[in-house]
Formats: C-alpha cells, structure tokens, sequence
C-alpha cells in the first residue's frame, strides 16, 4: 500500500473513530451503563436517597409511577426538543417525558444534580 493510501486509510479510521466516541453516551446509556428508569426512581423516592415525597402518595406509588412514566417515555423515538429539566420548573406546570430522548435527559439530570434542588423544582417531572 502506498504511502498516501496508507494516510487515507488512517484518517477515515480516525473519523469513524470520532464519530464512534461522539456517539457513545447514547450507546452507553442504551446498553445500561448509564443511569436506568429503576435506580432514577429509587433516587429521587428511597429514604436512603433524596426521599422526596408528595401529598397524599406513598413511597410505593411514587416509585410505581415514576418507573412507568420513565420506561413508557423509553417505548417512544424521539427528540429532546425544548425540554430543559437542568432549569428550574414551577411547581404549577407539568412537565412530562414523551420520548426515550426526553427520559434519557431527564435521567442524567436527576443523576448529577443534589436531592435539594430535585425536591425545589429541577429536573421535572418529579411527582
């Protein structure tokens, strides 16, 4: 192979490599290394975690709903659009994950943010 082939030849490896990485948080989050709709949820209701709670529902309910509102959203392709859970969302708008992109966002951000901040109206929808 002739020098310039070979130079070729490195830079598309390099490319797809590129792209490959740029890639790679969805590929992790879909093959689970990311944070998952079960251990989102136990985050945001266990005693052991933040221990948020709501009015008038148990902890049970709250993890039941917030498992299948996660996993529902999973079911459905889709954009982020204009969903911003890393902002601060009042507690008289609602806020609900359409899409496996939406649910994916909404997971990190409870994931890297502190259990004050989720009990004050970050990274909605917390129930």
């Amino acid at each position: 192979m002739s020098r310039t082939a070979t130079s070729r030849s490195t830079a598309r490896t390099v490319l797809l490599t590129g792209a490959v990485m740029a890639s790679g948080s969805w590929l992790l989050l879909l093959t689970g290394c990311g944070p998952d709709c079960q251990a989102t949820c136990n985050r945001l209701y266990q005693e052991s975690e933040c221990n948020i709670q709501s009015p008038g529902a148990t902890r049970d309910a709250l993890v039941t709903r917030c498992n299948q509102e996660c996993e529902g959203a999973l079911e459905t392709p889709g954009e982020v659009g204009d969903y911003q859970p890393n902002e601060y969302t009042p507690a008289n708008e609602s806020v609900t994950l359409e899409n496996d992109k939406m649910a994916a966002t909404w997971m990190d951000c409870v994931s890297a943010t502190s259990c004050e901040l989720l009990n004050d109206g970050y990274c909605a929808p917390v129930w």
